[in-house]
């Protein structure tokens, strides 16, 4: 009996084993100290972790600070700072944390058509709309906020332009007139009837992503006050694959009429998902408190900004939850849930 339990324990603990993941990092910490201070952290790094938060501590004082973090595919940070500027400060103690998501923001999608004709490049239609999510990751703008792209009419249906029609698709849009005139006239193998007649029309289409995707506190007691930062949260953003179904880790869009822009959303049951989580109290009984919210989102274009700064007693107590995509199937059974 006693071997049978044996078994059956070292059983679970190696099941166990094999599900914690394999690249992860965890750090807790406890600080406790009564003089000048001056600390940088950082934990997490965008998109391999789903976020990344900055931390800086500065100045004269008594500090308290505990702090947990953990990055497997996803960010979780419980952390509480509490403090009292010293009498005599010289600086006064100061605590500022920065996260910056990974999770795509809210985009505007300016579409300008150009036409070259005896006086050179003119626009001759310009418009802004926001783009679905669907569309967003289509194209790729989620990988840069700065994105652009050029698209040529009628020009991908020949062979004889695909060079031409790759470096229209990748050159700097700032010098793009003068580079597309000089290209075109440097190439000698192509027919000058047959360009002008395809490349007199260009259509240049650019993604501006609207938010910086920032949550931001910072707060400063003044001599012989006191001033608390207290942060838990969690952000994740696991990758996007079109052609993801047959993979477990990563979400796709499927086609359906009955869902608004006739999109919904695939997930592998592994997926870490697409999401950040805040519980946050800020305050100090004399001081100064600022803080900055810059935050959207593509799938129902959601979007949140505030900048916010006191001076004197301020106390902000607040929650956040954004849900882009939910986690896989797997990733939200816990392993007691099973019995």
């Amino acid at each position: 009996m006693k071997r049978t339990l044996v078994a059956a324990t070292l059983t679970v603990v190696f099941v166990l084993a094999l599900a914690t993941p394999a690249f992860a990092m965890t750090h807790t910490a406890d600080y406790e100290w009564d003089g000048t201070a001056d600390m940088e952290r950082q934990v997490g790094h965008l998109c391999n972790t789903g976020a990344e938060q900055k931390v800086r501590i500065a100045g004269d004082g008594k500090m308290e600070r505990t702090s947990t973090a953990m990055s497997a595919g996803k960010l979780t940070v419980d952390e509480a700072s509490d403090f009292v500027t010293a009498e005599d400060a010289t600086n006064n103690l100061t605590v500022t944390s920065v996260i910056e998501l990974c999770a795509p923001a809210k985009h505007e999608k300016s579409t300008t058509g150009q036409v070259y004709g005896e006086d050179g490049w003119q626009t001759y239609r310009s418009s802004d709309r926001i783009p679905t999510a669907e569309e967003l990751y289509a194209a790729g703008a989620t990988d840069d906020p700065d994105y652009y792209s050029w698209v040529v009419e009628n020009l991908k249906e020949a062979e004889a332009y695909d060079a031409l029609s790759a470096f229209i698709a990748t050159f700097d849009a700032e010098d793009s007139m003068n580079e597309m005139t000089n290209f075109l006239q440097a190439r000698d193998d192509l027919d000058e009837d047959l360009v002008a007649e395809k490349a007199e029309q260009f259509e240049r289409q650019t993604y501006n992503a609207l938010t910086d995707q920032i949550w931001a506190v910072e707060v400063e007691a003044n001599p012989g006050m006191s001033g608390n930062v207290h942060q838990d949260f969690e952000a994740a953003y696991g990758p996007y694959d079109a052609d993801a179904e047959e993979f477990d880790d990563a979400f796709w869009f499927v086609p359906d009429a009955d869902v608004y822009e006739g999109f919904a959303v695939g997930r592998g049951v592994d997926y870490v998902g697409n999401y950040f989580h805040m519980d946050q109290m800020a305050r100090t009984s004399d001081g100064e408190l600022r803080r900055f919210i810059d935050i959207s989102e593509p799938f129902d274009g959601s979007y949140m900004m505030e900048d916010f700064e006191v001076i004197g007693e301020v106390e902000v107590e607040e929650a956040f939850d954004m849900t882009n995509v939910a986690p896989g199937e797997e990733v939200e059974v816990l392993w007691y849930d099973l019995f």
